[in-house]
């Protein structure tokens, strides 16, 4: 899933396609049960890491959602990155940049 995600956030740009792109990952993931998924650990990444992408994102979402609060909440993106199991910069630089190959 952190895998998926970050794949997800080097290709996009902020087109209307890649805002429902991200919907459907989030959608997605809200669906799963027999975990909690890292939301607001995606939600702070995408918001630090790529803040117009995630600003789209979040002026395309309801006011009042369950979604809309989940974009709402502030995360330390330190805290974030550790809970998703990055902790160190060439993992994380991989991640954002993808692999240099």
């Amino acid at each position: 899933m952190i895998d998926e995600f970050f794949a997800m956030i080097r290709r996009l740009n902020r087109t209307g396609i890649d805002i429902l792109e991200i919907k459907k990952f989030f959608g997605l993931i809200s669906e799963i049960r027999h975990i909690v998924p890292p939301t607001v650990e995606f939600m702070t990444v995408l918001k630090v890491y790529r803040p117009v992408l995630f600003h789209e994102f979040r002026r395309s979402l309801v006011p009042s959602t369950g979604m809309w609060f989940l974009a709402n909440v502030n995360m330390d993106v330190g805290q974030a990155l550790i809970n998703l199991a990055i902790t160190d910069e060439d993992q994380l630089r991989i991640l954002i940049k993808g692999s240099q190959v």
